[in-house]
Formats: C-alpha cells, sequence, structure tokens
C-alpha cells in the first residue's frame, strides 16, 4: 500500500468532512438569526462573546495560491558574518538597525521582501529586531528572522523563510474577515470572552492542508490571521468553499 497517497487522501476526507460540518453550523446560525448580512454576524459573534476591537480591513478580490521556495541556514555563512561586525551603540537604535541590515546583506538575507518591523524590542539588556518577508503588500507566514543585538553587536540571528517564486495561474475567491470570525466558533467556549485586536490578510504555508501540486517548492495559501488580546494568533484559510 503507498501510504503516502493514502494519507494525503484522509487528510483530505478529513478536511472535507470538517468543511461541512463548519458550513452547517454558520448556516444554522445565521438563519437563527434570520440573515447573513455583516451586522447579523456581528451579532452573532457577540452573543457568542467575540468582540472585535479593530477595524476590519476590506474583502479583497480574487487571489492566487503563491509558490514559495523555503530555505535552509548556512550556519558558517552566519558565523562568519557575526564575526565581521563593528562596535554601535547600544542605545542608538538607528546604527543597530543599520548594524543588522549589514549582517543580513553579507549573508544575502537583504531582499526585496525582507522588511524590519518597528519599534525594535529591548528586555533584559538585549534588544531584538525582526524583519517580516513580504509578497507586495501581503506577508508571507510563519516566515522571520530575528537579529538580538548584545553588548554593542548583533549577537544571534535567527531565520525561517520562503522565498516567494511566483503565482499560480487561477485566482480563488476570498471571503469576508468577520466570515472569518465566524469560523472560530465551533471550537470556542461559549462562556469565554474573545477580544479580536487585529485581523490581517497573510500567505500562510499551512502544514496541515495538502497543497497544489508544484514542481518549484510549497505552496502558500491566503488566510486570514487573527490575533486577540492575549497575543494568540489562529489561522483561518480565506478561499471560500
Amino acid at each position: 500500500m503507498d501510504w503516502g497517497k493514502a494519507k494525503n487522501i484522509l487528510i483530505v476526507a478529513l478536511l472535507v468532512t470538517n468543511l461541512v460540518l463548519l458550513g452547517t453550523y454558520v448556516l444554522r446560525e445565521t438563519q437563527r438569526f434570520g440573515a447573513d448580512d455583516d451586522d447579523t454576524l456581528r451579532r452573532i459573534l457577540t452573543e457568542y462573546k467575540v468582540f472585535i476591537e479593530t477595524e476590519l480591513p476590506k474583502q479583497p478580490g480574487p487571489m492566487a495560491v503563491l509558490y514559495v521556495r523555503p530555505e535552509t541556514e548556512d550556519g558558517a555563512l552566519i558565523e562568519e558574518a557575526l564575526a565581521e561586525q563593528a562596535p554601535i551603540p547600544n542605545e542608538d537604535r538607528e546604527a543597530m538597525l543599520r548594524a543588522a541590515n549589514a549582517v543580513l546583506e553579507r549573508c544575502g538575507f537583504m531582499t526585496e521582501n525582507t522588511k524590519p518591523l518597528t519599534p525594535p524590542e529591548t528586555e533584559g539588556g538585549e534588544t531584538i529586531l525582526r524583519y517580516r518577508n513580504m509578497f507586495g503588500d501581503i506577508p508571507i507566514e510563519e516566515s522571520y528572522i530575528l537579529c538580538t543585538i548584545r553588548d554593542g553587536r548583533v549577537a544571534k540571528l535567527s531565520r525561517k523563510w520562503y522565498t516567494p517564486l511566483e503565482l499560480h495561474d487561477t485566482r480563488g475567491k476570498i471571503i469576508k474577515p468577520i466570515e472569518a470570525l465566524m469560523q472560530l466558533l465551533p471550537e470556542k467556549d461559549k462562556e469565554e470572552a474573545l477580544i479580536v485586536r487585529d485581523v490581517e490578510l497573510v500567505y500562510r504555508v499551512n502544514p496541515d492542508r495538502p497543497g497544489v501540486e508544484s514542481f518549484v517548492g510549497d505552496t502558500a495559501l491566503p488566510a486570514w490571521k487573527i490575533t486577540d488580546s492575549n497575543g494568540s494568533v489562529s489561522y483561518v484559510d480565506a478561499y471560500a468553499q
């Protein structure tokens, strides 16, 4: 038996079952309130103690799957780049950013997709500079670079990266962000409040979902990234079913 093929078939079957159950659940809830417009969905969310404390982004037009290539780390290259640094003032954040950028340049990590997140985080004598992986104005999750600055130098560089390659030819409809929030309800404790602080459209390589077959690497699918008041993150597939 081809266990790899059997595993993929089982995963797809489970996904289809979950989508059917989820669709039935959301349909039942919207019918109970008598409509399926945004105001109705907000009332349903409020009943389930889901409170939206952010402005929801607009529903985008159809989007395509993004082909990406996972990158591997060259530890020797990183260590060499770290060893070639000049000292920098710990208090000078602009100098810290320039130093981190210089290390990334030496490693070949500074591309048009590499965008620093500001401001840097300082804790326990260390400053951490974070970089996001952006395809246009859409982040690629969960992809990052962390530069830890200690004692006037970049002491550590951590990287998990997907290089964007190309978009698939076909495009699919994207659900509204409020519809993505509805998909959190089946697994939520109705009595426990959930405060939504941020909703963002991203590309994500989902290890639990079979991707579109590609000869160039992994596939990143559109997803809604939902962050609550505790900093916990949930991802909801953004393609309409």
